[in-house]
């Protein structure tokens, strides 16, 4: 038979459990210093050779691209830019509060012109880029870094990403403008060869207009996200989430919260306490509405 368990007297739980809650607060806290610590070092480090390729993927993927997309993408860029313009002017806006986004029209040109797959595919495997004849499965599995490719392909630097974007941002006759007066020096007319020297003619201009529409972005996906959330919470009214551990994401943004507007980390051990947290402090602070 197996030993008795010893009684544990009431001020020995109380004193472990004291114990325990100062070993999490102290966690928690060195974690929130080490949080700083690596966005610090990550900023004094600059950016991963792929950085272009993902913010690429990301900006094609807010806007409903995905995997069976990134062979026509990288077609797309082997095209004269002529040919591209031609493609998404015969594409009506999907937005019509937004008809400057063109994005939604490449996307239309990447899914209606099968031929593009066949001359993405020609062009990565021109660049070394195919896996035993096929597109990476990496890509398939990652499909922000495969969407990007273009990217790397021709040239796209950190220092771009927001002149990149705001080219997708102008309207249609401006970016053709845009085309023609860089295109004048340019002897490869490829669309993809001439994205730098057009996003770097753009200048900041460009890149406060591409700043920001990934800020409008970002602010679309923040509103769907709470707007699903909340429907959730009506069709599952015991909220036991509440009850789990606080989520990672949950987190990042209480750091950065508290870091903005100066005030304390919160205690909170729960999701739901943690959220009620984020809420009563106006998080996402990115997406606030000013005061009129």
């Amino acid at each position: 038979m197996s030993e008795p368990v010893p009684q544990t007297e009431p001020h020995d739980l109380i004193v472990t459990i004291d114990r325990l809650i100062a070993e999490a607060s102290a966690g928690r806290q060195t974690a929130t210093h080490e949080i700083i610590a690596l966005n610090a070092e990550q900023s004094r480090n600059g950016h991963h050779p792929n950085y272009p390729a993902y913010i690429m993927g990301g900006m094609l993927a807010e806007h409903e691209f995905g995997a069976g997309h990134i062979a026509a993408v990288l077609g797309v860029h082997a095209l004269d830019w002529r040919a591209v313009l031609e493609r998404m002017a015969a594409t009506p806006p999907v937005h019509k509060a937004n008809e400057s986004d063109l994005l939604p029209r490449l996307r239309n040109a990447c899914e209606t012109d099968p031929m593009l797959e066949v001359i993405g595919e020609r062009l990565a495997a021109e660049l070394g880029l195919l896996d035993h004849d096929r597109l990476d499965p990496f890509w398939l599995k990652r499909p922000k870094f495969g969407l990007g490719q273009a990217a790397l392909a021709f040239g796209i630097e950190p220092e771009h990403a927001n002149g990149h974007r705001g080219l997708y941002a102008l309207p249609l006759d401006v970016l053709k403008r845009g085309f023609e007066r860089v295109g004048a020096d340019q002897s490869d007319q490829r669309f993809g060869a001439m994205l730098v020297p057009l996003i770097e003619t753009g200048g900041e201009r460009l890149a406060r207009i591409g700043a920001d529409a990934f800020h409008h972005d970002a602010e679309e996906r923040y509103q769907h996200d709470c707007a699903r959330f909340a429907a959730h919470q009506r069709r599952n009214p015991d909220r036991r989430w509440r009850w789990k551990p606080p989520m990672s994401r949950q987190g990042h943004l209480a750091v950065t919260t508290a870091h903005t507007l100066g005030v304390d980390m919160p205690a909170e051990r729960t999701r739901g306490h943690a959220a009620n947290w984020l809420a009563d402090h106006d998080a996402n602070l990115r997406f606030m509405k000013s005061e009129a």
